[in-house]
């Protein structure tokens, strides 16, 4: 409810109708009263307004000619002077005189040396009667034509004291006059404004209580006169408020919550404001902008150009032109990523962005946007260029920036430069054993030595990168001939000792290197490489030392290496193999008892070849079991072929080789007897041999194999004796049934008496544990008489036959008679 108000507070106030009714009919009297003097003082006003008009113009003239004569010749301060001596002592007519020039800076100041601030000038014709009541000094300011067409403003003040007593009398004399009348007047009417007051008294209380906030309040509405319509329409545009202002007080709830929104998202993108009023050249910066920047807030230039001491000095002319391509209107947006300087001189990756507002005439006279910290982004993003392009282990560049680095070297040999440049490829020996053994972190540290070493080593120009796991490679720049290249190899191989632990103890790294020279064939960094690692590879093998420099026949080898590859994967697929046959015979009597199975590739354009050529391709292709189980099956089919066209005792026994790879398969034994089974050929036809390696790892697979093949009826033979392991420690615990001499023995047999000790006490164990003997590689009668005497059971060799192919074999099982080449 609204407060009360008693009835005498509204008669007593001084807004109510009884006193304003009772101030209009004194104004009214007063103006009466200004009537009848107006007619004796308006000729006075006249007369004083022309005369002073007058003074004014003739004072604005004089002053604008000496102003206009002294501004041509310079000397504003002669007419500073000139005017001070004549308004030193003045106290009537022209006190002082202000020239001030377009920017208001003052040039002549006369007159009134206490008058700091010069006032507003008076308007003569319509403010004249205000001005002689508040002053009697008046204020007139005229523009001035300057030197330099400059437009300059003249102000001076002109004395109207006289005009004023004057006009002061006459008022005296009326105000008394107007007094007496008022008198009366509020006497008349003070008794008709209560009674018209009164009935107003539910309005103005209706008014206070919407003023003081109470908009639900309404006026009661008495009858039908004006005051109920007026009260009618009151409570009108008071419903009329009170839901404007609900409407008003809704939109300020749902601004503040936008502008709160609108600040949690600033905070949030973490961004700097910047607003530049381009028509002022100024610009606003947000604290948040200054923070980027280091800088305390406040302390920012608000010159646009400024901002340009802070840019890195790279990319200033690209802020420059981007921002005026944009304000040209070039572009929709303004973006750029940027480096800005700290005051610490370091420097912080930020991305600017900006947009302009333009007129009806796309002129851009204002431009706003913001600054944000890419900082940590920018330099994840270095990060993982230099990542991308370099060995995380030790820094080096990695494969392909050493790629790009040489064929760099390589256009420019082909731009003119004649030197000659070089790729080596360097490979650490048995750094596989020093991981098994110390683990990976000493061979990781290892690696990084050996980097270090070899960066250590480069020239200018050179460029040292890590391509593998254990290898390295490096670019030389400028090698006069392969004597360069030869002296840097040199000193690269000699790797420092590396201790990998607190005792001591040292490891000395060797390295191979392969060395690849630029000419005129091959133009570009791969080739170069590839040739440099062809050569790597032959410095594996060389027993001649550890430098080897690349051979056109280094690539062709390696080329026909991967054309075979392909090729046998063809063959292995489309029957392109084929089986051979060595007879093996009993030296007593020379007769055939049993063959060897030899695969053989009649390949197409490089004739008949020999298991040496493409049996470890095999092995390295993880194919050999594929061709295993393919002699097998071919053996058997052919043997079970042979059965029915040869006689009963035909030596039908085939012994078929197993490599180490097939050993290592966990169901190799049930492999092969389901294989020979399903041909269909009796298992003793059958029997296998293994290298001697086998026997070096007793607890492995292959024994497991061997046991149940030979539990199984099949025969096991022990191939290249001699050769391997620690074959007497195990030779009494396999379930062997033949040894087989390798041929290294039996081609010295007849010049080295020691060693045909050791083949007869081999052969004489041999015998003692139940075994019979075969020997490879008999190759002349010397050796074959010399087998003979130490009691040697069975040969194999060209002295009696080479590998047959499938049908001089089936014509050699008709004739198993002794038979010499």
């Amino acid at each position: 409810m609204p407060p009360e108000t008693s009835p005498s507070s509204f008669a007593l106030c001084p807004s109510s109708i009884r006193i304003r009714l009772l101030l209009a009919s004194t104004v009214v009297q007063v103006v009466l009263l200004s009537m009848l003097l107006a007619n004796s003082v308006r000729l006075m006003n006249n007369a004083m307004s022309a005369s002073l008009e007058t003074t004014i113009g003739q004072t604005a003239s004089m002053l604008h000619a000496m102003a206009t004569a002294y501004g041509e010749q310079g000397r504003l301060d002669g007419l500073e002077d000139v005017l001070g001596e004549l308004l030193a002592d003045a106290d009537e007519g022209l006190l002082y005189v202000r020239i001030r020039d377009a920017r208001g800076h003052l040039l002549v100041s006369a007159g009134m040396p206490g008058l700091e601030q010069v006032p507003e000038p008076d308007e003569q014709r319509h403010r004249f009667f205000e001005t002689l009541l508040a002053d009697d000094l008046v204020h007139v300011r005229r523009q001035l034509l300057l030197p330099r067409n400059q437009v300059g403003v003249l102000q001076f003040g002109v004395s109207v004291s006289v005009l004023a007593a004057a006009r002061e009398a006459i008022m005296q004399q009326g105000l008394a006059i107007a007094i007496a009348e008022i008198l009366l007047t509020f006497v008349l009417l003070s008794s008709l404004g209560y009674l018209l007051t009164r009935n107003l008294r539910l309005l103005l209380e209706g008014s206070r209580a919407i003023a003081n906030g109470f908009l639900a309040h309404r006026v009661e509405s008495r009858g039908k006169d004006e005051l109920a319509v007026i009260a009618n329409h009151f409570n009108l545009m008071a419903e009329a408020l009170q839901n404007r202002i609900a409407e008003l007080q809704d939109t300020a709830v749902r601004l503040r919550a936008s502008e709160e929104r609108h600040a949690l998202a600033l905070r949030g993108s973490n961004d700097g404001l910047w607003d530049w009023d381009i028509d002022a050249d100024d610009v606003y910066y947000s604290e948040r902008f200054c923070q980027i920047l280091g800088v305390q807030p406040g302390t920012l230039s608000n010159r646009p150009e400024d901002m340009l001491a802070y840019l890195h000095p790279y990319e200033r002319d690209a802020y420059r032109q981007r921002l005026v391509e944009h304000l040209k209107g070039d572009s929709n947006h303004f973006i750029m990523e940027l480096r800005v300087r700290l005051p610490d001189g370091a420097y912080r990756w930020v991305l600017m962005r900006g947009v302009a507002d333009r007129d009806e005439n796309l002129h851009a006279y204002r431009m706003a946007g913001s600054l944000g910290d890419i900082d940590l982004r920018k330099r994840a993003e270095q990060q993982l260029v230099h990542d991308a392009l370099h060995d995380g282990l030790t820094g080096l560049p990695n494969r392909a920036m050493f790629i790009e680095h040489a064929n760099r070297a390589l256009a420019q040999r082909r731009r003119g430069d004649l030197t000659q440049i070089a790729i080596l490829a360097i490979n650490l020996e048995r750094f596989s054993l020093v991981n098994d053994s110390y683990g990976h972190l000493v061979g990781d540290e290892l690696l990084r030595r050996i980097g270090a070493h070899i960066a250590a080593l480069m020239r200018d120009g050179d460029v040292c990168a890590r391509v593998g796991g254990d290898q390295f490679a490096v670019l030389l720049n400028g090698v006069e001939s392969s004597i360069d290249a030869l002296r840097i190899c040199e000193q690269l191989v000699a790797l420092p000792a590396f201790a990998p632990d607190d005792d001591g103890q040292q490891l000395h790294p060797r390295c191979r290197v392969g060395v690849a020279i630029s000419d005129n064939e091959r133009e570009d960094a791969e080739s170069l490489l590839r040739d440099a690692d062809n050569a790597l590879h032959k410095a594996r093998r060389s027993e001649r030392g550890p430098i080897e420099f690349f051979h056109t026949e280094m690539h062709a080898a390696a080329v026909r290496a991967l054309q075979v590859e392909a090729e046998l994967r063809k063959a292995l697929t489309q029957g392109g193999l084929q089986v051979w046959y060595q007879p093996i015979v009993e030296l007593a009597n020379l007769r055939t008892t049993s063959f060897e199975a030899l695969v053989r590739w009649p390949h197409p354009t490089l004739g008949l070849l020999s298991p040496g050529e493409f049996i470890p391709l095999a092995e390295a292709l993880d194919l050999i079991h594929d061709i295993g189980t393919l002699v097998l099956e071919r053996v058997c089919a052919d043997l079970r072929e042979w059965a029915g066209r040869l006689p009963a005792d035909a030596p039908l026994r085939v012994s078929v080789n197993l490599s180490a790879r097939q050993l290592a398969r966990p169901d190799l034994a049930a492999e092969l007897l389901a294989a020979i089974d399903r041909v269909g050929v009796a298992r003793e036809r059958i029997r296998f041999e293994v290298t001697e390696s086998v026997l070096a790892h007793p607890d492995g697979p292959a024994i497991d194999h061997l046991h149940a093949l030979r539990a199984a009826g099949l025969d096991i033979l022990i191939d290249d004796f001699g050769t391997g392991y620690s074959t007497l420690s195990y030779l009494h615990t396999m379930p062997c049934n033949q040894v087989k001499l390798d041929g290294s023995f039996v081609r010295s047999l007849p010049y080295d008496q020691r060693l045909r000790a050791i083949v007869r006490h081999s052969i004489e164990l041999a015998h003692d544990l139940g075994m019979t003997v075969v020997a490879e590689c008999i190759e002349d009668e010397a050796q074959l008489e010399i087998l003979r005497a130490m009691g040697c059971d069975f040969g194999q060799g060209y002295l009696f036959s080479r590998p047959l192919d499938r049908d001089a074999t089936f014509n050699r099982l008709h004739n198993p008679a002794p038979e010499r080449r």
